[in-house]
């Protein structure tokens, strides 16, 4: 069994080797807003890295690649790479994080020669990411055009990954990045989610680069999974077939005054109120915003890095309500308490808190290769809630005010997948029901929304069944507005369909 292990720099390599400049393996700022949080490694340079492992076989070639991608390789992570002979002619790879798939290839070889690989220029019809949604993407939507990898780049990417093998042709390597490159720029492109991929390759004789290549959608599943059928040729000569598959991430529908409205009304009921929303710049959180703005509060909005996205937010609700920007870690005991002073001063109260930010969650499970992992998301996820309700709690209690923790139907019913959430969901709650011991003036809420439809949630299956988070943010503050329960704690795990009116 092998280690590997994936660095940004890595990542960098194989995007100038194969074109594949897709956003979600190299902006930052682009990957924050998706379900993984942070870059992730091409799928192809994961396979490619695979079959590093695999060792030389004097005599043979490869005659077909099949790579099927169960999950996505992550930056920093130790991932273990299983080598298996399935007979003379055909051979298994695995990668696992720990006993859970990652990507199974399926190599097969033949004794035919590979025939003769000529570089020539660089080329790539595409140099950023086409960004179409499904429904620009109907069976037999076709894409050509020349391809050709920069040669000392393929060079260096083959000699780091151990890919100098006799059995291995440059022709190979350059198939592979291909696909890469084709799903990731062109067909879907910037909202791609690459799942699967065979690669078989003709007995030609000559192969030069710039190829040419022509893919073509053959099918649409009923989960949106795109069916891709392409050939590679050289001189009119087809020298490799391939059969791809991708989803295609949709949009997220936008948070807006009305669509917010549309759930909770308007009303000025809670004018003069003052509220404090932690992870507030997108999903639960921007919606929280958006319903206790247009309800009179004023919000104070909490954010970690992306200004941007949170002012777009402030000024989106404009005289709808007051919302005021306060940019720092939530985790922070120290940024914590400075933001507790700042929001005294300036207001002289705090009536609602809300903690609702989380880290991204990623699937873990229950074993030794993941402990590291699990341990640090229950300790950010419980640092998320435990900081700010030290600093903030007497300012709350002064006001006989509500601390409101967004926790989750997983304390309750966890899932095989997510460990690590429930248990940090659980000890939350545990932290809201002690603090209720000590604070006896404030009212407290825990709410277990059931998965919602947010960048977080953000994948084909992810977005089936998902809820509003408008519907949340609505009963959440048509709670606020009634009578508090000093002392008590309350649970809202139901969420009513309707618009509360005017008040």
């Amino acid at each position: 069994m092998k280690r590997i292990r994936f660095t940004p720099a890595d990542v960098e390599l194989f995007s100038r080797a194969s074109h594949d400049r897709n956003p979600l393996h190299l902006s930052d700022e682009y990957a924050r807003r998706t379900p993984y949080g942070g870059r992730v490694v091409f799928g192809v340079l994961d396979g490619l890295t695979a079959m590093g492992s695999i060792p030389d076989r004097p005599g043979q070639v490869l005659s077909s690649v099949e790579f099927e991608f169960f999950d996505t390789a992550l930056l920093g992570v130790d991932y273990s790479v299983r080598v298996h002979e399935n007979d003379d002619t055909e051979v298994a790879v695995q990668v696992t994080d720990g006993r859970r798939p990652v990507l199974e290839a399926v190599l097969a070889f033949t004794t035919r020669k590979p025939g003769t690989w000529t570089p020539g220029t660089p080329q790539a019809s595409a140099t950023q990411a086409r960004e179409l949604a499904s429904a620009e993407l109907p069976v037999g939507y076709h894409v050509d055009g020349k391809y050709g990898p920069p040669e000392s780049v393929l060079s260096e990417l083959c000699a780091k990954l151990g890919l100098k093998k006799s059995w291995l042709a440059p022709q190979h390597v350059a198939a592979l990045m291909w696909s890469s490159y084709l799903i990731g720029m062109e067909l879907p492109g910037k909202r791609a989610l690459f799942s699967r991929l065979r690669i078989e390759f003709e007995d030609v004789s000559k192969i030069s680069s710039p190829f040419d290549y022509s893919a073509e959608i053959t099918a649409v599943s009923p989960v949106g999974e795109l069916n891709i059928k392409g050939t590679l040729s050289s001189g009119g000569d087809t020298w490799a077939t391939a059969e791809l598959a991708a989803h295609v991430r949709e949009d997220v529908p936008p948070i807006t005054v009305a669509s917010v409205e549309r759930f909770a009304g308007r009303s000025e009921s809670l004018k003069g109120k003052v509220a404090l929303v932690t992870g507030a710049s997108r999903g639960l959180g921007s919606a929280l915003v958006h319903a206790l703005a247009t309800h009179g509060c004023t919000v104070v909005l909490n954010f970690a890095r992306n200004r941007a996205l949170a002012e777009q937010i402030r000024d989106s609700i404009g005289s709808s309500g007051t919302v005021v920007l306060e940019q720092g870690d939530a985790r922070d005991p120290d940024w914590c308490q400075e933001a507790a002073d700042r929001t005294g001063t300036q207001f002289g109260r705090l009536d609602f808190l809300i903690c609702n930010a989380s880290p991204a969650l990623l699937p873990l499970w229950l074993e030794a290769d993941s402990a590291r992992r699990v341990n640090e998301f229950i300790q950010s996820s419980v640092a998320l809630v435990s900081s700010p309700i030290m600093a903030f709690l007497p300012q709350v209690a002064a006001n006989k005010g509500w601390n409101v923790l967004i926790s989750s139907v997983a304390t309750t019913q966890p899932h095989p997948h997510f460990p690590h959430y429930s248990v940090a969901k659980c000890a939350a709650e545990a932290l809201i029901r002690s603090a209720a011991t000590e604070y006896r003036s404030v009212s407290s809420l825990i709410v277990r929304p059931a998965r919602l439809l947010t960048d977080l949630t953000n994948t084909p299956l992810g977005r089936k069944g998902a809820m509003s988070p408008e519907l949340v943010a609505a009963s959440i503050v048509n709670r606020l507005r009634r009578e508090p329960a000093p002392g008590k704690v309350e649970i809202l795990e139901q969420f009513e369909s309707m618009n509360y009116g005017n008040v």
